[in-house]
């Protein structure tokens, strides 16, 4: 070979090698920008996803990532109850919208593959093969499925699928990307579950500052917030308002001789029929003991007479028996009229004068002024 062609032979390579390097420089480049701009949308998504204390909100934050990154998807996420034995409050999304998926039994274990991830503790992948074996899939059946436990310290506390539809592998890409979120959507519902449990905790906190625990049926505490709006409107506007004070009459005897059972049992049985008697006229309320305080407004000083003797006859034609011979325990009532715009709590001094008057009454059982 000459040297001029040797020189075209140098230069013919020379071309070929920096297209080569040029080429690689570019796939590296792009390869770089494509990771920059992953962490980046991994970075703003996981903010996100430790900021959010809603699963439905966590599994489309995901779904629509997953989608604008890799193509058409199926994600789901779904809770483990172990007490229970199964997966629930299952969130997946498909196509821009929430499916329906059913509870996933522990006994299901042969045909759920993301109930298996959460029994073994470990992810599972299906590639190409995918429409073999146990069926779990959402909605399409897909050509490749990611199933993965979301796990704080030793427990499983739920469980995360990413499946795909338009190629028959995962890219590692997808895996490691899938794998990066995980952590944060296992904080994410960790954070919605023990939100959870304190607002269940708050809301049987609340009922008990409510509630009588034995008669189902409001304390004397929260009658005071609730009918003192009542009474107020009541006053404005006019109308007459009542409160009656009520007491049972030889009670201690139904627990001295027939046992505290049979007490509470009388109590729910009188509060029940309190209940039905002032349904939609007035309120009715536990006062402590076997006392019960009610209350009623827009009524005539005859009609809360009348409605008084029904709760006389109706109470002692419940037979609660005090003793062995036959007693009946009845029912004393005072009641007393509100006529001023004072505290509420401020008139049961006289309304509880009143019921003494009619406990030791030789004449009648109920007292009004």
């Amino acid at each position: 070979m000459d040297l001029r062609g040797k020189n075209k032979f140098i230069e013919d390579n020379y071309s070929m090698i920096r297209l080569r390097d040029d080429r690689k420089i570019k796939e590296d480049f792009h390869k770089l920008m494509r990771e920059k701009e992953i962490l980046y949308f991994i970075r703003e998504i996981t903010k996100a996803l430790v900021s959010t204390n809603s699963i439905k909100e966590m599994s489309k934050m995901v779904y629509h990532f997953l989608k604008a990154t890799y193509g058409e998807c199926t994600i789901g996420i779904a809770v483990n109850y172990p007490k229970e034995k199964k997966i629930s409050d299952c969130f997946f999304f498909e196509k821009d919208q929430r499916l329906d998926f059913e509870d996933i039994l522990y006994s299901e274990k042969g045909a759920s593959k993301l109930l298996k991830a959460v029994l073994d503790k470990k992810e599972y992948i299906y590639e190409k093969n995918t429409r073999e074996g146990p069926s779990v899939f959402i909605g399409r059946v897909p050509t490749a499925s990611y199933f993965a436990p979301l796990t704080i310290e030793k427990d499983v506390i739920g469980a995360f699928t990413f499946q795909i539809y338009e190629r028959d592998t995962f890219s590692q890409e997808e895996l490691e990307v899938c794998r990066e979120l995980i952590p944060f959507m296992t904080i994410s519902l960790n954070n919605t579950l023990q939100n959870k449990k304190i607002l269940m905790a708050n809301k049987i906190l609340e009922r008990y500052s409510k509630y009588d625990d034995l008669t189902n049926i409001y304390n004397r505490r929260f009658f005071y917030k609730s009918f003192d709006k009542i009474y107020r409107r009541s006053i404005l506007e006019g109308e007459k308002i009542f409160l009656y004070l009520l007491d049972l009459n030889n009670f201690k005897g139904v627990n001295d001789n027939f046992g505290h059972f049979a007490g509470d049992e009388a109590l729910i049985r009188v509060a029940e029929t309190l209940k039905r008697l002032f349904f939609k006229r007035g309120e009715v309320r536990r006062y402590g003991g076997d006392e019960f305080l009610c209350g009623i407004a827009k009524v005539s000083k005859e009609v809360v007479m009348e409605l008084a003797e029904k709760i006389i006859d109706e109470i002692y034609n419940l037979d609660i028996y005090y003793n062995n011979s036959g007693g009946r325990v009845g029912i004393s009532i005072g009641i007393l009229e509100l006529d001023s715009d004072k505290e509420l709590k401020n008139y049961f001094l006289q309304l509880d004068k009143n019921l003494y008057r009619a406990k030791n009454s030789t004449e009648k059982t109920i007292f009004i002024s």
